[in-house]
């Protein structure tokens, strides 16, 4: 599985495959070996290993097998006459012993992306018995478990499915594995018949046209493809995910490991886009976008595969990792979950100040605003005029963004929006930092729906005591007196209930996670080693890993009911006003400020 594309530079040899098949796996705990909350049995991690030195036995430890269920040797192919040259399977016996010593399939993987031409030839019905005979030769020769099939382009063409059908006829009774890896441009060449011989297809959703290379998106079309369009069974559908990535280069592409990414690019492990010195922009797949991948196989398909291991990075940047490490996970939705993170990265200081005109600024992918443009969604600030407050990006190793409150009733607001594959159950997290002691205000942070157009997170309204539609709910603190901001919660009213008068220090950082169910359903998630159930329109809300009650004992939050029934959740804000500054005791206009960092939604992808 090799891009149809034109590599400029000599690192393009690196892309090429994808394929897999079994196993499960479990959470490892000290006392106690209980099953996974996300990967089902029989889930396959398949990792395609290239050869690229004159033996595989090099590579015996450049990864942890203990992590794959299948590993596909990339590639074997014949010459002319339908022979396998003895030099590609130099070594192979090394990978195979360890791999079946592991529990872990090794297959053969014959073709790759880059046109071979021989197999015009060799699978045409005067030559194609005697090759497939070739073909099952090598899996008694090496002792491997079976066939990958990764022809791709003009390599499919009608003498595909009768070499296809023919050689699974003669694998299938001796137990043996038939696999294919898919390409999208080529989807409609593999027939029915093609599907029903394969065990499983590794579908290559990456090396899309245009700038995103694979995005979670891309996913989830060849998933639904495959799935519903051709009715293939989900369990025989493997994702196919990159470790690498692609950025322009002249009329080509160039192409980076993800281990080199993350070396020259330190935190490129945590984004999907990064800027090369030469202004060049590389999109690949972060941590994050792997495990959303994960998750969705995990879900709705049969397993993940990944072109290929030895473009990893290691360590705690190891995209392999993440994969085995989003299996493992007992933290969280109970069912698979995906994760949307905001990256506020920014290299250098920037302020949005204040004006004697409104001022707002909206960010989306391409169109960048005052903040970085979110992946997917919109970010957003506005200011009312001359309310004397201001948002500032503050960029280090953990960048945040600061908001001053506005001294008028209408409030400085920041806020996220319509983010993508938002579902009704979901988790609104963020940490907030606050500087407000001696000040007075509001901090109100709603949650709920929103569309591109005007709503209560991208208007400019404060949120008051009417009926506001797309609110799911809301807490607000109150900056009055004392040492501590009250903490309330909206009600079915509009009005604001008091939760807890002593967690919030007007000085002071809180890791703040809203876990919020709006199906008709319950709906269950683990935390901390405890076991949570969510009734239908309710939330819970936590602070610094407390879980938060009013004062008549209530954890499960009631929602206001401004947001119908199993609407989804992918909307949050902070509205900050009222700062005006009071004369006894002395308190500043403006000084009620507020930072917030490491901002995510997290979406149960079952509601």
């Amino acid at each position: 599985m090799k891009t149809k594309l034109v590599l400029a530079v000599a690192l393009s040899v690196f892309t090429m495959a994808c394929s897999k098949h079994q196993l499960w796996f479990t959470v490892k705990q000290p006392s106690a070996k209980t099953t996974l909350l996300s990967a089902p049995a029989g889930f396959k991690v398949v990792a395609y290993l290239p050869k690229y030195t004159s033996t595989l036995a090099d590579h015996i430890n450049a990864f942890d097998f203990t992590r794959v269920t299948h590993i596909n040797i990339a590639f074997f192919n014949p010459d002319v006459n339908g022979n396998f040259p003895a030099s590609q399977g130099t070594g192979l016996d090394t990978i195979v012993s360890k791999a079946h010593a592991n529990g872990v399939k090794v297959l053969i993987s014959l073709g790759g992306g880059s046109n071979q031409s021989q197999y015009a030839n060799l699978l045409t019905s005067a030559n194609r018995g005697a090759f497939i005979t070739k073909v099952v030769n090598l899996v008694s020769q090496y002792q491997v478990d079976g066939i990958d099939v990764d022809l791709e382009g003009d390599n499919i063409d009608s003498n595909y499915e009768p070499f296809i059908t023919g050689l699974s006829a003669q694998l299938k009774p001796a137990g043996k594995l038939l696999t294919a890896a898919t390409a999208w441009w080529t989807r409609a060449r593999v027939t029915d018949s093609c599907l029903a011989a394969f065990d499983f297809i590794n579908v290559m959703a990456y090396d899309k046209a245009g700038d995103e290379h694979s995005p979670y998106s891309y996913a989830t079309q060849h998933l639904n493809y495959w799935k519903n369009d051709r009715g293939y069974p989900a369990s025989k559908i493997v994702i196919g995910v990159p470790f690498y990535g692609y950025y322009p280069l002249g009329s080509g592409q160039g192409s980076m490991t993800f281990a080199q990414l993350v070396t020259q690019y330190p935190g490129a492990e945590n984004k999907d886009t990064v800027k090369r010195t030469d202004g060049n922009v590389v999109n690949y797949n972060g941590i994050t976008t792997i495990q959303n991948k994960t998750a969705l196989a995990a879900e709705s398909a049969g397993g993940i595969m990944f072109w290929q291991v030895l473009q990893d990075a290691s360590g705690a940047n190891s995209l392999l990792k993440a994969i085995t490490d989003k299996l493992d996970i007992n933290n969280g939705w109970t069912n698979p979950y995906v994760t949307w993170k905001y990256n506020l990265g920014s290299t250098a200081s920037a302020t949005f100040s204040d004006s004697t005109a409104v001022k707002q600024s909206v960010s989306v992918k391409g169109a960048p605003g005052f903040l970085p443009a979110p992946y997917y969604g919109s970010s957003r600030v506005f200011l009312p005029a001359s309310c004397g407050g201001y948002f500032q990006l503050q960029p280090g190793a953990t960048p945040k963004v600061k908001l001053a409150a506005s001294s008028t009733n209408t409030p400085a607001k920041i806020s996220w929006y319509n983010v993508d594959e938002a579902r009704a159950v979901a988790t609104v997290s963020y940490t907030l930092t606050l500087d407000a002691a001696n000040t007075n205000g509001q901090l109100i942070m709603p949650f709920g729906y929103s569309t591109t157009t005007s709503t209560v997170f991208n208007n400019t309204n404060q949120l008051t005591g009417t009926n506001t539609p797309g609110v799911f709910g809301a807490i607000r603190l109150d900056f009055y007196g004392g040492s501590y901001a009250t903490l309330s919660y909206r009600t079915n009213t509009y009005t604001y209930t008091v939760i807890n008068n002593n967690v919030f220090n007007k000085v002071g950082t809180y890791k703040i996670e809203i876990y919020c169910n709006n199906s008709s359903g319950s709906a269950a998630y683990a935390k901390g080693g405890g076991s949570y159930t969510l009734p239908a329109q309710t939330y819970n809300l936590w602070v610094n890993d407390v879980m938060m009650q009013s004062a008549a004992s209530i954890v499960n939050f009631p929602a206001t009911g401004e947001l119908s029934t199993g609407s989804v959740i992918n909307s949050f804000a902070l509205n900050a006003s009222g700062n005006t500054g009071t004369s006894s005791p002395v308190t500043a206009p403006n000084s009620l400020q507020a930072t917030i960092y490491d901002i995510s939604m997290i979406y149960r992808l079952k509601n």
